[in-house]
């Protein structure tokens, strides 16, 4: 710890887990953390835009694709920058091409996003607000809500048996 507070030693950490929770208390206490929020769906299609027209973005093509089609790769993409370019990466690949020129459709869009990515940390604040969802859904006979909630948890890598214990606590 004598190097941190010497300042001999720099430490930057990135994690989706909230840093309250996950990092050592005395390390914490010297640590100086940025929490980085999601990104404003203008700040994505403005991003998307760069990237788009940028030469080294997709060099010698002509990416041709709508304003509409931009703003579904944004709400598709949660605020992530990576995502929604990766998401635009794909459409292009995947575009109609004539020679440079590529079009990006609704068509194509529709077969990248048609499953959208649920935030949810196992071990984090999402963890937490979910299983407490899935516990309010089961006390008020919500059958519809419970599935849901069990479904979203198990698509974002629950155990099963975790689930199965919640169960049994509530009934």
């Amino acid at each position: 710890m004598s190097f941190v507070e010497r300042g001999s030693i720099t430490l930057i950490e990135a994690t989706t887990e909230n840093p309250s929770f996950e990092v050592n208390s005395a390390l914490l206490s010297r640590a100086k953390v940025f929490v980085l929020h999601s990104l404003s769906t203008d700040d994505i299609i403005h991003l998307l835009k760069n990237a788009i027209n940028d030469p080294a973005g997709f060099p010698g093509l002509d990416v041709q694709i709508s304003d509409k089609n931009l703003r579904m790769i944004t709400e598709f993409s949660n605020g992530d920058a990576r995502s929604s370019l990766n998401t635009l990466e794909n459409a292009v690949l995947n575009g109609k091409k004539t020679g440079k020129r590529v079009v990006v459709d609704e068509s194509i869009l529709q077969q990248l996003i048609n499953t959208k990515s649920l935030r949810y940390d196992k071990k984090g604040n999402e963890h937490y607000s979910l299983i407490a969802a899935l516990h309010k859904s089961m006390r008020n006979s919500d059958v519809d809500a419970a599935v849901y909630w069990v479904n979203r948890m198990l698509d974002g890598g629950e155990d099963p048996l975790y689930i199965a214990r919640r169960f049994s606590q509530i009934c």
